[in-house]
């Protein structure tokens, strides 16, 4: 095995290799903790990968099995496979034979046999230790998981989210619950709903079993009070009156002390009604409850598929969201369910698992069903072990944990049931944490309900001081609507009256009071992180009145931006709702002018398919703060690549726009500007036009009626004229025009009407790539709203033409409305805004711009939007072409000669994964500059200097100064070798040298 390890470069002298067997060497906490868990799968090693960022804790990557020949079983290799992959905590395996390493894809859903008795997956890859080739060793060489360039890779397409144990069993629930809410009837499909939510939980309780197999409930002591001819749970379901007894022994004071697993005499009535045979079958997992095959289980237990022993706790918060937020079929407007991947990645910034507190107060504000307050108690219980030198809490310890939870976990939430649901959920917590496990009975759970937890508005809760405000961490994701609730209005009015120069909540956004308010609860220098929508936070200049009065008055710390994972974040949750969202991390205390750190996670292969989140030297941007209260559009500028990029956004805002320059035009000689017109044949008052206008007899106040709404909708200035559809009108102009047949418009641009006639100018909502849709037309001519018409008198014929020539094939304009424009980032890639159009800069003068500035614009509209539309798919993550490397030198060279004067590029030295570009100072390097990559990173190990097992890939970018060389050394991506990175790179270069005496 050694010899294997070492093959594949996981060798004693790396650092990211740990050993299970020697987990009590361990000093990091978070690597003790996985080590630990690791242990419970029986691994023999574990392989983590560290980042450069030391605030964030090392990941295991692959779980390691010596497992030879003489003993190995397959079907051992596949339970293996089948736990990890129920587990959701290591995305490889990798077990060892004698010449051979198995690879197994964790993300990957298991095989099995016929007869449904056995896992029978087979490895999804093979390294022959005897005769593999390079290739293969290199793909899983653990310098690719070191430097994360491994999820880049193409051989790991295959691993998806989607087929993870907890997407797959949501999907297997969603599907039980249709197919037994069918068969019951509608009518009761909430009491379906209840009642499987009911039945997991009991089956949760059931499967959670410690490392002697004991569990927090013993199925057949307790079921054989109920039924003792049968004593399982769907022999408590032999009738609806021995069911309803068991669940109000759940729910009864000396046990979980709460009504999640209480029923009501209406429920208990219907309930009598319904065949239970059909939950029968459901408790014992039989795939007779799914209505077809096609739900790819055969006649697999759903039970022995998933397991309950291994999923996480968070799952239940997950099902929660689908079985119980949409009685009436549908998701509650604003509400969007956190993924847990994101809520211990909040968790593990907030309270950091290597500082443990004593007391640490913890409210979330709109909790759901608990998720973010499970992960902080979980969190406060690790901390308790790491001062208590990680032993496990017993019986003994009860007492100690429930204050611990008494004391320091609160919520709020407008739903009863959710707060019920987190009580049991931080129960189940607690139980789940001890070892031996105890069985439920012996326990009397605290009621958390109006103590702890609250039902009801929070600003009500708030309103009314029933929470203190000495929390050191408000976390949460509270709900995104525009619109206040009747308590909302009355502590906006409140605080409105209490601050004389706040600025009002922009459009009521309700996300952003939950954030003002949340510092009202906080202790001097407590901590608020929320999730909250990126449009109203960053990317809407409209709001920057509110976001500088925010600035101002707390210190934010930093902006973890995760806009360009708005379709990949919350894939899984069930809600339709997939926004752009920022987590903002800020304190409570006087700002002091500090720095703002505002990270952008690009969509990655890694960020996308959950694996982690990826976090790039050049996405990690410190934004001044007199910057940030100034200057509306510096959060684009950050998106869009940062660096000189805030000096040309400072440039855009100080001259005049072509808004300014309309508004004098529309003054002084009459020009006419809008957008065109809407059909909307889905309105309701076109839809009642069409009802009215097919009826043969008419009384006389439908006549009226009719006659009312057709002189508002009809327009007789756009039907049967000459219209150009959107998608039409392109960068090339207008390709075609139709004669327009409409009748009834919902907006006709009545009291613009001008704009359709000539001279005029078409401006169409979107940045283009080379230049933004604009043409110039001296022909009557309609248009729908997404294009906005300039129309002037024919004396400024002219006038129009020459700002079409302005804006028309300018590469830098399209770039432009990427800076400008909120919507274009945060909502609608490409698309923008009227008043984003009208943002654009129009000064008297044609604006110019400079070297630097046109290579910055360049790769905006070239680069980095493509890469906030494409993600993954872009072009910037392909390997970088020799024009690139030579350009990017060039640019270096050109940045730094204009104080040095003599700096030159050598030849790039390309490897498949990273690349080493020197440059040196003078004619020739006072260094031997190797040949080959690998030449260089011995060089690397000589010249940087480091700790002791300091793994060199961990650090994806790595700038070496030695004599008159400077060494570059980064992964083989084009983003990385960009003309604009040159530029960046170069000032770094400076600041560097600076600091050096140089």
């Amino acid at each position: 095995m050694a010899e294997a390890i070492e093959t594949l470069g996981m060798n004693e002298t790396s650092q990211g290799l740990r050993w299970v067997s020697e987990k009590e060497k361990e000093n990091d906490e978070y690597i003790y903790l996985a080590l630990e868990q690791a242990e419970n799968f029986n691994a023999k090693a574990v392989y983590f990968r560290f980042f450069d960022n030391p605030t964030r804790p090392p990941r295991p990557q692959v779980y390691i099995y010596d497992i030879p020949e003489l003993d190995s079983d397959h079907n051992e290799d596949a339970e293996i496979h089948h736990r990890l992959w129920n587990a959701g905590i290591v995305p490889y395996c990798f077990i060892f034979r004698s010449s051979q390493i198995l690879v197994y894809n964790c993300g990957l859903k298991p095989d099995w046999n016929q007869d449904n008795a056995h896992f029978i997956t087979k490895e999804h890859d093979c390294i022959n230790l005897l005769s593999e080739t390079q290739k293969k060793i290199r793909q899983y060489h653990a310098r690719q998981f070191d430097s994360g360039l491994f999820w880049d890779l193409q051989a790991n397409k295959n691993y998806k989210y989607g087929q993870s144990a907890y997407e797959q069993l949501l999907n297997q629930l969603k599907n039980v619950k249709a197919h037994i809410i069918d068969q019951v009837g509608y009518e009761k499909a909430g009491l379906v709903k209840r009642v499987l939510m009911m039945l997991i939980l009991i089956k949760y309780l059931e499967e959670r079993k410690d490392e002697n197999g004991k569990g927090a409930l013993d199925p057949e002591e307790f079921y054989k009070d109920y039924n003792p001819e049968s004593p399982t749970l769907e022999g408590v379901l032999k009738d609806a009156d021995t069911f309803a007894n068991m669940l109000n022994d759940l729910s009864s004071k000396e046990h979980f002390n709460g009504q999640i697993f209480g029923i009501n005499d209406n429920e208990l009535a219907n309930l009598r009604t319904v065949d239970l045979v059909v939950f029968q079958h459901f408790v014992k997992g039989e795939t007779s409850i799914l209505s077809s095959s096609k739900y790819g289980l055969g006649q697999m237990s759903l039970w022995r598929l998933y397991q309950f022993n291994y999923l996480p706790i968070e799952l239940i918060s997950h099902i929660y969201e689908d079985f119980l937020a949409d009685e009436d079929g549908k998701k509650k407007k604003g509400v969007v369910y956190t993924p847990p991947y994101l809520v211990q990645f909040l968790i593990d910034r907030c309270m950091s698992l290597n500082e443990p507190r004593e007391q640490f107060k913890v409210l979330d504000p709109a909790c759901g069903s608990g998720i973010f307050l499970v992960g902080a108690f979980k969190r406060i219980i690790q901390w308790w072990r790491v001062k208590n030198s990680w032993a496990k809490p017993t019986k003994d310890n009860i007492n100690e944990l429930k204050k611990l939870l008494k004391e320091n976990i609160y919520g709020c939430d407008l739903e009863e049931e959710a707060v019920t649901l987190t009580s049991f959920s931080l129960d189940l917590a607690l139980l789940d944490s001890l070892s031996p496990k105890e069985i439920w009975k012996n326990v009397h759970f605290d009621n958390l309900i109006d103590q702890n937890l609250f039902s009801g508005d929070f600003f009500k809760t708030l309103h009314e001081n029933k929470l203190c405000d000495n929390f050191d961490l408000v976390i949460g994701n509270p709900p995104f609507e525009e619109r206040f609730t009747e308590w909302a209005d009355i502590v906006n009015n409140s605080s409105r009256n209490e601050i004389t120069n706040r600025p009002e909540v922009p459009q009521k956004q309700i996300a952003l009071l939950f954030l003002e308010q949340s510092f009202k609860l906080l202790k001097e220098g407590g901590k608020s992180c929320l999730i909250l929508p990126s449009g109203p936070v960053l990317y809407n200049t409209k709001v920057h009145s509110f976001r500088k009065y925010l600035l101002e008055t707390n210190y934010f710390k930093a902006i973890f931006d995760f806009t360009p994972l708005r379709a990949k974040l919350f894939i899984g949750s069930s809600s339709s709702a997939k926004p752009p969202v920022v987590a903002v991390f800020a304190e409570r205390k006087n700002p002091k002018g500090e720095i703002i750190q505002h990270l952008i996670f690009r969509r990655t292969k890694a960020s996308s398919e959950k694996v982690e989140f990826e976090i790039d030297h050049y996405d990690i941007h410190a934004t001044a703060y007199n910057k940030a209260l100034s200057i509306p559009g510096i959060w684009q500028a950050n998106f869009m690549g940062g660096g000189r990029l805030h000096r040309l956004v400072e440039k855009i805002y100080s001259v005049p726009s072509l808004e300014s320059y309309l508004n004098e035009k529309i003054k002084s000689d009459g020009w006419k500007v809008g957008e065109g017109w809407i059909e909307s044949s889905s309105a309701k008052s076109i839809q009642r036009i069409h009802a009215l206008s097919i009826q043969e007899v008419f009384n006389k106040e439908e006549e009226e009626e009719l006659k009312k709404l057709k002189s508002k909708h009809e327009a007789d200035w756009i039907t049967g004229y000459p219209f150009v559809e959107t998608e039409d009108f392109t960068e090339d102009g207008i390709s075609q025009t139709k004669t327009c047949v409409i009748q009834y418009f919902y907006r006709s641009a009545k009291t613009n009407k001008e704009i359709f006639r000539p001279p005029h100018l078409l401006i169409k909502e979107q940045s283009g790539t080379a230049s933004i849709p604009i043409e110039f037309r001296d022909d009557y001519l309609t248009f729908r709203n997404e294009v906005i018409g300039i129309s002037a008198p024919e004396k400024d014929s002219k006038i129009l033409q020459e700002i079409a020539t302005r804006i028309k094939g300018n590469v830098s304009y399209s770039a432009l409305l990427w800076l400008l424009s909120g919507r274009i980032i945060s909502t609608r890639e490409g698309v923008v805004l009227k008043n984003d159009i009208l943002s654009l800069p129009y000064p008297e003068k044609k604006l110019e711009f400079d070297f630097v500035e046109k290579i910055l614009l360049d790769d905006v509209s070239k680069y980095y939007s493509e890469f906030r539309k494409e993600g993954e798919k872009s072009e910037i993550l392909s390997p970088a072409v020799k024009s690139d490397l030579t350009e990017f030198g060039e640019i270096y060279c050109r940045i730094l000669n204009s104080i040095y004067d003599n700096f030159k590029p050598l030849k790039a030295i390309v490897g498949k994964d990273f690349i080493a570009y020197p440059f040196i100072l003078g004619s020739k390097p006072e260094i031997e500059i190797p040949e080959t990559l690998e030449g260089v990173e011995e060089k690397l190990k000589e010249l940087i200097d480091h700790q002791v097992s300091y793994n060199l890939w961990v650090k994806r970018i790595i700038k070496v100064y030695h004599k008159n060389v400077i060494l570059l050394y980064k992964p083989n991506q084009k983003r990385y070798w960009l003309k604009s990175i040159a530029i960046r790179d170069a000032d770094e270069t400076f600041n560097d040298l600076y600091k050096q005496g140089k």
